[in-house]
């Protein structure tokens, strides 16, 4: 099953390291890469430090990177049409597009910035529902 990864959960290893394990195929959109990669080049100095630093980690857990397409552009403004305001969360509702195209969870701490898609679990509980049904 795939997963898509909101940009805040890179900064849990144990998550990370547990989904490497796991059965899952996680993704992340090419927003959430632009925004790891912002972020990883400013704490680094540089953009060539932080895109070799992101790149290895994705390659490390097994990340794929998937494009933004003009679908996931629909999507979005589907998903946005006539709740929130779209400036103030439109790298969210991108993000969601894919998983809502992949018909996937989305991983994220900021639960409450996709209030709009019913499959968002922390990583917490998303590790806990995974092993739960495990068990089952």
């Amino acid at each position: 099953m795939k997963v898509v990864l909101d940009t805040n959960v890179f900064h849990n290893w144990k998550f990370l390291l547990w989904l490497k394990d796991s059965p899952h195929s996680p993704v992340i959109s090419s927003v959430s890469y632009a925004e790891y990669l912002y972020h990883q080049s400013k704490k680094m100095g540089s953009i060539e430090e932080g895109r070799s630093a992101v790149d290895a980690l994705l390659h490390s857990i097994g990340i794929e990177v998937m494009a933004f397409y003009k679908e996931c552009a629909v999507e979005t403004v589907k998903a946005v049409w006539g709740r929130w305001d779209f400036r103030k969360n439109a790298r969210d509702y991108m993000i969601g597009s894919l998983a809502l195209k992949l018909n996937a969870p989305v991983i994220t701490y900021n639960k409450k910035d996709f209030a709009w898609y019913e499959k968002v679990y922390t990583p917490e509980e998303f590790m806990e529902l995974a092993e739960a049904s495990k068990r089952s």
